[in-house]
């Protein structure tokens, strides 16, 4: 018998301690059924992190030194923190003998999730979304979002979006 499979995935902006309580919540619901596996997506999202460099670099004032200094500081504790609320989902399965197995991956998150899904049945993917306000997510779109709808349109599971970052 196959265990029931979760999907939690983080990236570079997405990594809310939240997640990974509900993560835990879900997988204490689904054990009721067998055993249960949470599998840790961490992407990598190279290309935002260039964007805002390059945003940085054209609208600042802090010089090509600085502005590299301060886009790999960002990106180290944007690492730093992926990294920790994955050692905490390892800590709290843990002890429930929920198995963690952990893939990192660099790309963008929307391709990301929906490869990772099409390729493994998760019964419920668990995302958060990036830190931005309402009105933008209104008007340009959420790509947490466009995983939920295209993971219902492909029939890949079933999605649960973290609100609280």
């Amino acid at each position: 018998m196959n265990d029931t499979r979760i999907l939690l995935a983080v990236s570079t902006s997405r990594y809310s301690q939240h997640l990974v309580d509900v993560a835990m919540s879900e997988a204490e619901r689904l054990s009721s059924s067998g055993a249960v596996a949470i599998d840790v997506l961490y992407i990598l999202e190279e290309e935002d992190l260039q964007h805002i460099s390059k945003r940085v670099g054209d609208q600042g004032f802090l010089g090509l030194s600085t502005t590299a200094d301060v886009m790999s500081t960002l990106g180290a504790e944007h690492h730093r923190m992926a990294l920790l609320r994955i050692d905490e989902v390892k800590a709290a399965a843990e002890p429930k003998g929920f198995a963690v197995s952990v893939s990192e991956v660099t790309g963008r998150f929307v391709e990301c999730v929906l490869e990772q899904a099409g390729n493994t049945h998760y019964e419920t993917i668990l995302i958060t979304r990036a830190d931005r306000p309402f009105v933008s997510r209104i008007l340009f779109g959420s790509e947490a979002d466009r995983v939920a709808r295209m993971v219902k349109k492909e029939g890949l599971g079933h999605v649960i979006i973290d609100e609280d970052e």
